[in-house]
């Protein structure tokens, strides 16, 4: 997982197009025609074995006759030329080859085995494959149209990343129809190198890119593709499309484990192409939806309900009118109109009518957002009504993000056509259906909305969930030395509560009356073949093997997180008496078992049912686990790294007192905002370049909810005996996609100097950066800061001036 060459993919200054053809129906031809008409401004080469010309341009009979190695080749030709062509692009210098080309194999092993004869080929020349059977690669910056697509999309701010072409057509048509362009259009094929994961983090860092449009059919590296799709979703919104829910269980429980994953990750995820369609269309246009409470105005009453029924649907609200908005309504309305929600105004409501209106309702604190819908009669001109919504929208002085966003929605064809083509120049979303509108504004604000959920910060409760995995595994062991792969139900008693999971005895779990038993789960563990280990939590009983109503969650997780999994369980939306059970006795429960599952190699299996959840809390009143031996480490097999606890170091001090060095925590967020108010202002500009008066809370989260796969945060603390521990100092390094350089910062707090604290912290940075395959530690250091720059000169680093800037120093480490 790399996005090192991908520059080339998307902005490459020549291109060899190999199989370039005039046959009509050919792979060649097609690209052919598209790569000449995209106005592409490098250098274009065609290679044809037969003929010196090819639509009247030079032809080249191969890629080692051309002038100059082409910094992206694509390749037409038979799927038997590819290993060959391969090679000898690699030894001309090539860096990046999309394989057009099917295998043409007859089953999966003869296709595996091309794919890794072809990855072999290009290997040893850092040469990136993208493919096979990929329809190609757009980017409209710079007139790149090398693929098999019947249009070529205008510049603009989406992207999109799909798996195949089928998704790709009538998406680029949709576009195209709503005035919205793509900065890239990439289809990923067969994806033996390149894949999602690699697309995503070139695309997180493209300053044209937006919104990203993931369609995805599978997923290759599970733990790399989340990796990346989170680091991304922090930066922009990515909409996910994946297909297959099926109807049988084993699909149904597929689609349940990728929900999840998606979820973790950030992204927003859409079951349809026209939900993918509307969604991206509000999202490209940058709309603030900053909460869930929507106003409905327009000239029909049906389409006023239509949307209110979609909006109560979708878990939204109908905004309440505050008193001033309702008194001021008052006043303009047309008599027989009262002030409401959704609000009405009639077949003849002129557009002053319609801005008036819209004027008010953007005043109105209590509304997230405003539903334009119009009807269009023979009484009132439509684009004479948009023309009036977008003035008043204009007038609107309240900044973007503080005020209601607003949607429109004409209904029509023909009749409408100018109306909506004045809103999108506007920027302002348009649609032909209310649902449409109100599903979209939904989205939007659920984007939001989990986005700061995934930064929420969990309690500290490091001691509840104190374990012994010592004392598991040696109960595992010795099953498995008896030669028995399942534990009895003592054993299985005896390693729970190694964990902190009692195992209720029979007579207390004895069956109840039907009104008065309490609800029932299950939690169980399944080893996706995609995600790895991966918790199901459901109906309990006899009703366990059922998949409806499984929601599921990937390990480690946190009290916030497994919350925000039984917040999705359909028996606490239908049973708000069994909410506190829920909250306060199945979340710490799954969080315990989260982490036995990320602990234990041996076990392969666990499954706790029933789960009797009571008023306050929940009881496993049975358990089964399976174990086996010489599985691979747990740790490799989980899409999300968990904490690397074997990173934690104790250190005694001279004082008396100890030094803990550990990894970063969410929990530790708080401690961070307290540190940061206990740095001087030099402090602060040593470390930031720059004076920042605060660290607010969702920075500490930022901070402190790492992906442990991309960056690394040590924190060291202070015990001294009979008091609370006592934050010293972070350092951090953070990885570049490509893991080719990774960049460190240290911060200490002064009473924390003068104990070689720095050059502890920056060895343990150096060896862990080295560890994890990286060829370059740097850092940047204001030219002032000479006890930083010291430091980095007896550590073997190089110091040098900047280019960017002659007040800061720039110190690096060879690694390799």
């Amino acid at each position: 997982m790399s996005t090192r060459h991908l520059r080339y993919l998307f902005n490459p200054a020549s291109v060899a197009l190999i199989g370039a053809s005039e046959r009509p129906g050919s792979l060649g031809a097609a690209l052919t025609r598209n790569l000449l008409g995209g106005g592409f401004q490098g250098e274009l080469f065609l290679v044809n074995r037969r003929h010196r010309h090819v639509r009247e341009m030079p032809a080249y009979p191969h890629p080692a006759d051309l002038p100059r190695a082409p910094e992206l080749a694509i390749i037409a030709t038979p799927a038997r030329t590819v290993l060959e062509l391969l090679a000898e692009l690699g030894r001309r210098g090539t860096k990046t080859a999309v394989i057009a080309s099917d295998t043409g194999a007859r089953d999966a092993a003869e296709a595996d085995i091309l794919h890794r004869a072809w990855r072999e080929a290009a290997r040893p020349y850092g040469l990136r494959l993208l493919g096979p059977a990929s329809v190609g690669v757009m980017a409209p910056r710079c007139g790149l149209n090398a693929s098999l697509g019947h249009l070529f999309p205008q510049p603009g701010p989406l992207a999109l990343v799909a798996q195949s072409g089928a998704v790709q057509a009538p998406l680029l048509e949709w576009a195209a129809g709503q005035g919205i362009g793509f900065s890239s259009v990439v289809a990923m094929g067969g994806q033996i190198d390149i894949d999602s994961g690699d697309l995503l983090d070139w695309l997180a860092h493209d300053p044209a890119t937006r919104v990203i449009l993931l369609d995805l059919e599978q997923v290759t590296q599970a733990r790399s593709f989340l990796s990346a799709a989170r680091a991304t979703a922090q930066l922009k919104p990515v909409l996910v499309m994946r297909a297959g829910r099926g109807g049988d269980a084993a699909s149904r429980q597929a689609d349940a484990i990728h929900d999840a994953a998606f979820r973790r990750a950030g992204l927003l995820r859409v079951r349809s192409l026209r939900e993918l369609f509307w969604t991206a269309a509000t999202l490209a246009f940058d709309l603030p939806v900053i909460g869930d409470r929507l106003a409905i105005l327009g000239n029909s009453r049906g389409l006023g309900l239509l949307a209110a029924d979609a909006l109560l649907a979708a878990g939204g609200r109908l905004a309440r009118l505050g008193p001033e908005t309702g008194a001021e309504l008052r006043q303009i309305l047309p008599v027989g109109v009262a002030p409401g929600n959704p609000l009405d105004l009639g077949a003849a409501a002129v557009p002053a009518q319609f801005a008036a209106v819209l004027d008010i309702l953007l005043r109105d604190r209590g509304i997230d957002g405003v539903l334009v819908s119009h009807a269009p009669n023979a009484l009132v001109p439509t684009e004479d009504t948009a023309a009036a919504v977008i003035e008043a929208v204009d007038r609107c002085r309240a900044p973007v993000g503080e005020r209601p966003a607003v949607l429109t929605c004409w209904l029509g064809v023909d009749s409408v056509h100018a109306a909506r083509q004045r809103c999108l120049e506007r920027r302002i979303p348009t649609f032909d259906a209310p649902d449409d509108a109100v599903r979209a504004f939904m989205r939007c604000w659920r984007h939001q909305r989990n986005q700061v959920a995934l930064m929420e910060t969990p309690p500290d409760t490091a001691e509840s969930y104190s374990a012994d995995p010592a004392v598991a595994r040696q109960i595992a062991r010795r099953a498995l030395a008896a030669g028995r792969d399942a534990l009895n139900a003592t054993e299985a008693a005896a390693l729970l509560k190694a964990y902190g999971i009692a195992v209720s005895e029979p007579e207390v779990t004895a069956v109840q009356p039907a009104d008065s038993a309490p609800p029932e789960l299950s939690i169980r563990t399944v080893d996706d073949s995609v995600f790895g280990p991966v918790l199901l939590v459901g109906p309990g009983g006899r009703t366990a093997a059922l998949v409806d109503g499984v929601v599921a969650a990937l390990p480690p997780l946190d009290p916030v997180l497994a919350r925000q999994v039984i917040a999705r369980l359909p028996i606490g939306q239908a049973s708000p008496e069994a909410g506190t059970g829920l909250l306060e006795g199945v979340a710490p429960l799954l969080v315990k078992v989260a982490r036995l599952i990320a602990d234990l190699d041996e076990v392969i299996e666990l499954e706790l049912n029933p789960v009797l959840v009571g008023v306050a809390d929940a009881t496993v009143g049975a358990a089964r686990i399976r174990v086996a031996a010489g599985t691979a480490p747990i740790r490799e097999r989980l899409a999300i790294r968990p904490y690397p606890g074997e990173l934690e170091e104790t250190l005694p001090l001279p004082d008396g007192s100890t030094l803990l060095i550990r990894p970063v925590r969410p929990e530790d967020a708080p401690g961070f905002v307290a540190g940061f108010a206990r740095l001087t202002t030099e402090d602060i500009r040593m470390r930031f370049m720059h004076v920042v008066k605060e660290l607010t809370a969702a920075e500490a989260a930022r901070l402190t909810r790492i992906d442990y796969d991309r960056e690394m945060a040590l924190v060291a603390l202070r015990q001294r005996p009979g008091q609370p521990p006592e934050g010293c100092g972070v350092a951090r390094i953070a990885g570049e996609p490509d893991r080719e350089r990774v960049e460190f910062a240290i911060i200490l707090l002064r009473d924390a100097t003068g104990i070689g604290l720095g050059s502890l912290l920056l060895r343990r940075l150096i060896l862990y950066a080295r560890d994890q395959g990286f060829r370059e530690l740097f850092g940047e250091i204001l030219r002032e800061n000479q006890v930083m720059l010291e430091l980095c000169r007896t550590m073997g680093f190089t110091i040098r001036v900047c280019p960017e800037d002659s007040g800061v120093m720039l110190a690096t480490l060879r690694l390799d």
